[in-house]
């Protein structure tokens, strides 16, 4: 009974995963640019910017849902225009067999017209899933001799492929400017704009537009503090995700490059159409060229009574170079 168990939890899996098409996720989305927005391409100042995050989800439950994921971006000035191209690798593991491996090119172009930079980008790439059937054990593998399954014999499922293959490619556009203390940036991204065939069955199943709003504005206080708030909505026809909240920084100190500062905060996870997710506590460290990040999802959803409320731990690390382009222009003595 216990093996046969595993069968359909791993077939539930697979539904879940592939039939749905919910994507992989971080709480800290705002310290996962590439992920966000094919837009975020670039969108800093500075040279070139690499970002890591790694995910833990559920660890007190076995054969949890782990995720890491590795991007570089830089930014390039032909013909003086601001243009962007990165490069953003994602590896996610879950039901402690199921594998994803993401692989994208991303571009993207920045404009600054009458005080509103705008930004448009794109990102093609290849996603890779496979799933170990070794991992497994299936009804038909039932041992009669020996009273018990083995999964060196045939498992006769002939409509479920181990691997699966596709191209994707997803596109974004966003606006940002400043004004006084409040600085504003608005997005809206579509990732499988092609709808590529994502399924290990022998069918068409083919993988939904998911659609992206964020929302990102900072206010600066005063010289200390500068408040962050963000918000993201995105959703598909049968998933949806609604994540929003705060950080504080308190500025430590600032150079003519940098703004070194501590910052803690609070995010709220809700699902459109279900009950509420998970409460995110975070707190980082921002340090000259460097930008470090750790969130932990308290879990308040009905597997709260598995999990203990406990959810997933996030760490986020970013390094941005400094930015060799002259953006000023100042004369340093007064003019008479």
């Amino acid at each position: 009974m216990l093996k046969s168990a595993k069968r359909y939890i791993f077939l539930f899996l697979l539904g879940n995963f592939f039939l749905q098409g919910q994507d992989i996720h971080f709480s800290q989305f705002y310290f996962s640019p590439l992920s966000l927005n094919p837009a975020n391409t670039g969108n800093f100042l500075g040279d070139y910017r690499l970002a890591m995050n790694y995910r833990s989800q559920w660890r007190e439950i076995q054969k949890a849902y782990k995720t890491v994921s590795l991007s570089g971006e830089a930014n390039l000035y032909p013909k003086n225009q601001q243009t962007s191209v990165g490069l953003y690798f994602l590896n996610d593991k879950s039901g402690g067999n199921l594998i994803v491996n993401k692989i994208y090119l991303s571009g993207a172009f920045h404009k600054k017209i009458a005080g509103v930079n705008l930004h448009l980008g794109v990102q093609p790439g290849i996603v890779l899933k496979s799933i170990d059937f070794n991992a497994h054990t299936f009804p038909n593998q039932l041992n009669w001799d020996k009273g018990q399954f083995d999964n060196s014999l045939a498992n006769n499922e002939t409509y479920i492929s181990q691997k699966t293959a596709y191209f994707d490619l997803n596109a974004g556009v966003g606006a940002s400017a400043r004004v006084g203390k409040f600085e504003a940036g608005i997005y809206f991204a579509m990732f499988h704009v092609t709808k590529p065939k994502e399924s290990l069955y022998a069918n068409n199943n083919k993988l939904p537009v998911r659609q992206m709003f964020n929302l990102d504005t900072k206010y600066y206080l005063n010289e200390k503090f500068t408040i962050n708030f963000y918000s993201m909505v995105d959703g598909t026809t049968k998933a949806s995700d609604w994540v929003t909240g705060l950080n504080v920084d308190y500025n430590l100190n600032k150079t003519p490059f940098f703004t070194n500062a501590v910052f803690v905060g609070f995010m709220w996870r809700d699902g459109v159409h279900r009950i509420s997710d998970a409460g995110i506590v975070t707190c980082g460290l921002k340090y000259k060229n460097y930008t470090a990040g750790v969130s932990y999802d308290i879990n308040i959803s009905t597997l709260h009574t598995a999990t203990d409320y406990r959810g997933a731990i996030e760490f986020a690390l970013i390094y941005t170079s400094k930015n060799t382009r002259l953006v000023k222009k100042q004369i340093p003595c007064d003019r008479y």
